[in-house]
C-alpha cells in the first residue's frame, strides 16, 4: 500500500522571488551571505515549494552597509503583518547598515520578490 501523498503547501500571497536577480545584486554589492531555507533545498534538487528567499548575512559593519546598498537598489521595504505593501513602504524606516545590524531577524519585500 502506497502512503497517501500530502497536499502541496500553499504559497504565500506575495510574488515569488527572482532568485537570479536577488543573488546578482547581492553578489555585485559584495555581500557575504548564505542562502538557506526552501531556495537552498531547491538548489540541491528538493521539490519543496517556497515563496521567499531566506539568507543569513555575515554580521559585520561593512557587510551590513553593503547589504543596505543592495536592498536599496532592490527597493526593499519591511513586510509588516496587517499592513499593505504600500502602507509598509510608507513607514519611516532608514535602510542602512546600522539599522540592519540592530535586528536579528527581519522580513522584507523587494522588487525581486
Amino acid at each position: 500500500m502506497q502512503p497517501a501523498k500530502r497536499p502541496p503547501t500553499p504559497l504565500p500571497e506575495h510574488p515569488l522571488p527572482d532568485v537570479a536577480r536577488l543573488t546578482e545584486v547581492l553578489d555585485r554589492h559584495g555581500v557575504d551571505y548564505l542562502v538557506i531555507g526552501g531556495v537552498a533545498t531547491q538548489a540541491y534538487g528538493a521539490e519543496r515549494p517556497t515563496g521567499d528567499f531566506d539568507c543569513l548575512v555575515r554580521r559585520s559593519v561593512a557587510n551590513f552597509d553593503r547589504l543596505a546598498a543592495a536592498m536599496r537598489e532592490l527597493n526593499a521595504r519591511l513586510r509588516v503583518e496587517g499592513l499593505s505593501d504600500d502602507e509598509a513602504a510608507a513607514l519611516p524606516v532608514q535602510l542602512d547598515g546600522l539599522t540592519l545590524s540592530r535586528s536579528q531577524i527581519s522580513t522584507w519585500a523587494t522588487d525581486a520578490g
